[in-house]
């Protein structure tokens, strides 16, 4: 067995990190006007790019293991791509919203308590942060999806990123517990 397959039938183990939080995604979501709905979105998804991409780098420079080492800089690459991706479809929808590139002090935190875990237990916690993460920014999606804010450039970003998340969800699923693997 590769050390990435190695990975990937590892159990799951109970984090010391905390993680970007759902509950802010769903409460910033739910009382908002439609206009404000892709602000918000914007706002949101592109800090989760970023957040996405130091954990990506990190594990470029901390994992021992040079499939992990790999993938998680293909990840990052990714996520930069993401992010132009989303200032492309602002671009052609005439917006004038603006993403945000900077991670939260909580999400800061999140991604320097990565930065401090132990090397033998690094590359399941990095991969197990990446999927909650996943998971985060899929229901951001899915919810601005549903919410129907009529930006037509943004929507298809939103579901392009669904089709990616669930795809890269789906190669570390049994890192995922049960109950939320089922939804990825």
């Amino acid at each position: 067995m590769t050390p990435l397959s190695n990975l990937l039938s590892a159990r799951p183990r109970t984090q010391t990190h905390g993680l970007p939080r759902l509950s802010a995604i769903r409460t910033a979501l739910s009382p908002a006007a439609a206009s404000d709905i892709s602000e918000i979105f914007v706002g949101l998804v592109s800090r989760l790019n970023a957040v996405a991409i130091q954990i990506h780098r990190t594990a470029t420079l901390r994992s021992q293991c040079p499939d992990i080492r790999a993938y998680a800089r293909h990840m990052a690459d990714s996520h930069v791509w993401l992010n132009e991706a989303l200032l492309t479809a602002l671009e052609k929808a005439g917006s004038a919203l603006t993403p945000d590139y900077v991670p939260s002090p909580e999400q800061q935190k999140d991604i320097d308590a990565l930065q401090l875990i132990e090397a033998d237990r690094f590359d399941i916690d990095y991969i197990q942060f990446q999927n909650r993460l996943y998971l985060d920014m899929l229901g951001l999606c899915e919810r601005f999806l549903r919410a129907k804010a009529g930006m037509a450039n943004l929507n298809i970003y939103a579901l392009t990123l669904c089709d990616y998340l669930r795809y890269h969800l789906a190669q570390f699923a049994p890192t995922l517990p049960a109950r939320r693997a089922s939804a990825a």
